[in-house]
């Protein structure tokens, strides 16, 4: 039986200059000899532009390896043309590039790119025999008007307008909601993200069939070292889009060395997790993590929390969690309101997550 594929990567996005991303690439490459799994690991590293060429190059050197593919962060759908600033498949090809990203949230979102875009982009970078990865996701407005899926599926058919049967096995897609990705994002729960997932390999049965099945679906928005391996275990779940918490080679292979041992281990054993596990692992992370609490109490609305650096708070990130209808300080305390209905059980699976 071929062991099935789970997938690792990050996008770096205008971080880490040239000489950064091949001593990360040169390190990371060398972690990758030490997984072990029974599951076939595909590592790829998206840096920026003018890192491409040495990254190929240094991949390509690190043999005897497993090979880590490194992709471009967009692509224009000409071969050539004056489209000043641009950067074409053909560009692409000649430094070895195999995977192109598409449709990332920034691009959507802060350079007004529209589906159609995404779809003339997806066509070209399949034409050309590029590994393809189309991210989608909802906003949290329209999160917020309960539109996910809607927003998810027509992505998903504009994106995917005139993809071929025969072209799927180079298409990934990537789910990254846009209120989860940022310094100021909140990772989706496992469950949330598990569920929209589902509703992604549904849409794509509904446009491919069965061959639908060759398509990867990959969870990127706030990955990290305490919410990763919930979510590799979703069944719904191919493998993990990390963000921050990859740029440093060491983390990312602490990161993948563990979900890879959670997959692997006695699924009895692996927590499970509920909407108040999950609540409780994004409080604690944005109140800046374990050792920055002193002091957790509760009382009939609201979780009383006494930090050691207030500065390793996240307020905002902390305001726009499911469940918190508001932050406030007194004195030296701060005061999370729950509401009668919930706040006992945050608190208790917090005082577990900081035992």
């Amino acid at each position: 039986m071929t062991a099935k594929k789970i997938y690792f990567g990050t996008n770096l996005k205008m971080y880490k200059g040239n000489a950064e991303v091949v001593q990360y690439l040169s390190e990371l490459s060398d972690f990758a000899t030490t997984f072990k799994s029974e599951y076939d690991i595909q590592l790829f590293v998206i840096p920026s532009y003018t890192t491409l060429k040495d990254a190929v190059e240094l991949v390509k050197s690190k043999t005897g390896r497993p090979k880590i593919k490194i992709g471009a962060q967009n692509m224009n759908p000409n071969d050539n043309g004056q489209f000043t600033g641009e950067i074409s498949p053909l560009m692409l090809k000649e430094l070895g590039i195999e995977l192109v990203m598409i449709g990332h949230s920034e691009r959507r979102h802060v350079m007004k790119e529209t589906d159609q875009e995404e779809n003339e982009k997806v066509l070209a970078s399949l034409k050309h025999n590029f590994i393809t990865l189309l991210c989608i996701g909802e906003t949290l407005e329209q999160k917020n008007y309960n539109i996910s899926d809607e927003v998810l599926r027509t992505q998903l058919k504009i994106g995917l307008q005139g993809v071929t049967a025969e072209q799927l096995s180079k298409l990934w897609i990537a789910y990254e909601p846009v209120w989860a990705i940022g310094t100021e994002g909140i990772p989706a729960s496992a469950e949330y993200a598990d569920e929209k997932h589902a509703v992604i390999k549904q849409c794509l049965f509904e446009l491919f069939a069965e061959e639908s099945k060759k398509i990867p679906v990959l969870y990127g928005g706030s990955v990290n070292p305490e919410n990763a391996n919930g979510l590799i275990v979703k069944p719904h779940i191919d493998g993990l889009f990390v963000g921050r918490s990859a740029w440093n080679a060491p983390n990312f292979h602490a990161l993948i060395t563990d979900a890879l041992n959670t997959l692997s281990g006695d699924k009895t054993e692996v927590p499970l997790t509920n909407e108040f596990t999950e609540t409780a692992v994004q409080l604690i992370e944005q109140l800046g993590g374990k050792a920055n609490i002193s002091a957790l109490t509760h009382c009939a609305t609201r979780i009383r929390v006494v930090l050691k650096n207030d500065g390793k708070m996240n307020k905002s990130a902390i305001e726009k969690i499911d469940g918190v209808k508001g932050l406030f300080s007194i004195t030296n305390q701060y005061q999370i309101i729950l509401g009668a209905e919930i706040v006992k059980q945050v608190h208790d699976e917090m005082k577990k997550l900081l035992i």
